[in-house]
């Protein structure tokens, strides 16, 4: 056993050369390799990991699912019909988004706090989805049955931090400002976006942006921690709460 543990070690240290350097990278190599498998099994992870309230509402008759609130991220919309370039353009975009905005913001807040903003963007993206399949927003309702796939709810709540943290150290944001309001816009004109998704996903974004930049530093390490741990609490609760109270 400590000869293969010794191995595996040699072998981990020889691939340092070709491992992403930064939770970003990690981030986005296993996106495009969650979307690879996607591909080549012929719609069955999308099937097994796509989000629709119904997964959250066990009332329904449906499998009770919660934790497709984060899968559905890893997913991108396929390449169909043949030939279609939706599906790179989808994946292509929030993964380029997510290198420009996701190593800066990284290498402010470290790099399990960039994670903690995307994932956490993630999950308040797929509530609001679950949210609007009961109150309407913007005039929309969501059907319960519909799927939502993709990234960019994790991607604009990187976008909101972003925003946060660089108004908070003093930066100009207005170009990010717009950047921000021109995509948000786009999900309004563009058919089958879930820019529901967009705005929990910047909201939950700008709100753990702020509070981890208020709390830098060693000594309120333990405060940002707490926080972050009370805003991810308050996520699952409400995560669950439609699966007790939907009858």
């Amino acid at each position: 056993m400590s000869d293969v543990r010794t191995e595996l070690r040699r072998v981990w240290r020889r691939s340092a050369r070709y491992r992403p350097a930064t939770a970003t990278g990690w981030i986005i190599a296993l996106t495009v390799a969650a979307y690879l498998v996607q591909l080549a099994t012929g719609g069955a992870l999308q099937r097994a990991w796509q989000y629709a309230p119904v997964y959250s509402l066990p009332a329904t008759g449906a499998p009770f699912e919660p934790w497709r609130m984060l899968t559905a991220a890893l997913l991108h919309q396929p390449i169909t019909p043949p030939g279609s370039l939706i599906g790179i353009v989808h994946i292509g975009f929030n993964m380029y988004a997510l290198y420009l905005f996701g190593r800066p913001l990284e290498g402010v807040l470290g790099r399990a706090r960039m994670v903690a903003v995307y994932v956490l963007g993630a999950l308040g993206g797929s509530l609001t989805v679950l949210a609007a399949a009961f109150i309407p927003i913007a005039g929309v309702q969501t059907g319960v049955t519909t799927p939502v796939i993709g990234a960019s709810g994790a991607v604009f709540a990187v976008l909101g931090a972003v925003a946060v943290v660089q108004r908070r150290l003093g930066v100009d944001v207005r170009a990010l400002v717009v950047i921000i309001g021109i995509n948000l816009a786009l999900g309004f004109v563009l058919t089958g976006i879930a820019w529901q998704a967009h705005v929990g996903g910047l909201l939950v974004g700008a709100l753990v942006g702020g509070v981890l930049i208020a709390n830098r530093g060693p000594r309120r390490a333990v405060r940002a921690r707490l926080a972050v741990g009370a805003i991810a609490a308050v996520l699952v609760v409400l995560a669950l709460v439609p699966a007790v109270l939907v009858r």
